[in-house]
């Protein structure tokens, strides 16, 4: 039998002590990183079993659940959800001796038995919307983006509204302010120290929580989903589950990117930016943090999600039911209640 190669990776994100060792022939010379990770995450499940199979779990019991880690993030890049960065430093920030290898590009240049990697995935919801022609339904995505986080700033936190003079060379932040005063969203305060939402702003605020509520009462329970194989039934609420709310999304048409920017201006995403707002707003940056649930996410394979959004929406359906029913019998019981209270003894 030929020496082996001991693989020792970490994943951005997990701890330092969450090292998944996978053991290779060794092969010297030039290796792709997409290749490498082709053999350690291979897409097809009885492939993945023989990985799994090969592992020490008396040495490490965690280590099926690492490797699903990985897996999901390896999923993801396949399906066009992020990029991943290798970097010859691992996590634990112990490098390995001096020329085990070489990392150039994507590609290695194995001269050791043993390799220490570390994967970041990368995530930019942006470009991934522009591939995918996602634009929320606008004619300027980033002008919409840059509106919409300007006047929650300007109504949740009375942030004052800087007058397009006093900008000076910020031409971006210069034309959100202008586009603002232009629509009739907003005004300066009398004293000129805040700001002013008009009725007009008031109107704009109004559609765009109507809208959001229509995706909390549709989309959330589909925010905490377990699929149980035994049972072939879908688990709702567990407190540990997958978000399937953008792959509904796209299942049903719903733009993700305008969904899940509502939704984040409603649940208080940008509350702790408020201080910086002026000089985030124009950021292609912060709205990339800002979406990054769109390509953050689980991969659901077509069928199942069918299968479970199916059951959820039932479950909705059948719970709105009870509620309604619950509803009119206590109608029912109050409309008897003042029958006898006003009949005659």
């Amino acid at each position: 039998m030929g020496s082996l190669t001991t693989f020792s990776l970490q994943l951005s994100g997990l701890p330092a002590d969450a090292v998944l060792e996978v053991q290779l022939p060794h092969e010297p010379g030039r290796v792709g990183l997409d290749d490498l990770l082709e053999r350690i995450f291979p897409p097809d499940e009885e492939d993945q079993s023989l990985v799994l199979e090969s592992f020490d779990l008396k040495e490490n019991p965690d280590l099926p659940e690492i490797y699903e880690s990985f897996l999901a993030v390896i999923e993801q890049s396949r399906s066009g959800l992020c990029r991943i960065e290798l970097s010859d430093e691992p996590a634990s920030g112990v490098p390995s001796e001096e020329g085990e290898r070489i990392h150039t590009g994507q590609e290695l240049v194995i001269n050791a038995a043993s390799v220490s990697l570390l994967l970041t995935p990368v995530y930019d919801a942006l470009s991934y919307a522009a591939e995918q022609g996602y634009d929320a339904g606008e004619t300027d995505l980033m002008e919409w983006l840059q509106l919409c986080a300007a006047i929650y700033f300007l109504d949740r936190h009375e942030a004052p509204l800087p007058t397009p003079d006093s900008l000076g060379d910020q031409g971006d932040l210069k034309q959100v302010v202008e586009r603002i005063l232009t629509l009739k969203l907003a005004g300066h305060s009398e004293d000129g120290e805040g700001s002013v939402i008009t009725a007009e702003g008031r109107r704009f605020i109004g559609h765009l929580l109507a809208e959001t509520e229509t995706y909390i009462d549709r989309y959330d329970i589909l925010k905490d989903v377990v699929w149980d194989e035994e049972t072939g039934q879908a688990l709702f609420g567990t407190g540990h589950g997958d978000d399937l709310r953008v792959e509904a999304f796209i299942a049903e048409a719903v733009d993700p990117v305008r969904a899940v920017f509502l939704l984040r201006l409603y649940d208080g995403t940008l509350d702790a930016h408020a201080a910086d707002w002026e000089n985030l707003v124009c950021s292609r940056g912060f709205y990339n943090g800002i979406l990054e649930p769109v390509v953050d996410r689980s991969v659901t394979p077509v069928e199942l999600l069918d299968e479970i959004v199916d059951q959820g929406f039932s479950l909705l359906e059948d719970s709105r039911q009870l509620e309604a029913e619950i509803e009119s019998n206590a109608r029912i019981a109050r409309r008897m209640g003042d029958i006898l209270e006003t009949s005659p003894e």
